[in-house]
C-alpha cells in the first residue's frame, strides 16, 4: 500500500523523494513541505511502521493536491482525516 501511494501522489505531482522518510527518537510528525519523521523507538513491529506511514501519506497527498488546506483549522484535520 505505502508503494501504491508513493506512486499514485507521485503521479498527481506531489513529489516524494528518496528524503521524504526520516526516523528519528521521541518524534512523529508530518512536516510540511519537508517530508515525513517517523518516532522510530516508538514502532515495535513493521505493522504499526506500515499503517502509520500510510496514514501520513494520506495527509501529505491531501495537503499538496487540496486547495487552501489550513492545517490549523480543526474542519479540514477533520476532512483530511475522513478520507483515511
Amino acid at each position: 500500500m505505502v508503494k501504491f501511494l508513493k506512486e499514485h501522489s507521485e503521479k498527481s505531482g506531489c513529489a516524494i523523494g528518496d528524503n521524504f522518510f526520516k526516523a528519528v527518537d521521541n518524534f512523529f510528525k508530518a512536516v510540511r513541505c519537508g517530508g515525513m519523521m517517523v518516532c522510530s523507538n516508538h514502532m515495535n513491529i513493521q505493522d504499526e511502521v506500515n499503517q502509520v506511514v500510510i496514514h501520513e501519506l494520506i495527509h501529505a497527498y491531501g495537503d499538496c493536491c487540496a486547495a487552501n488546506l489550513n492545517w490549523a483549522n480543526c474542519a479540514h484535520h477533520a476532512c483530511s482525516a475522513v478520507s483515511i
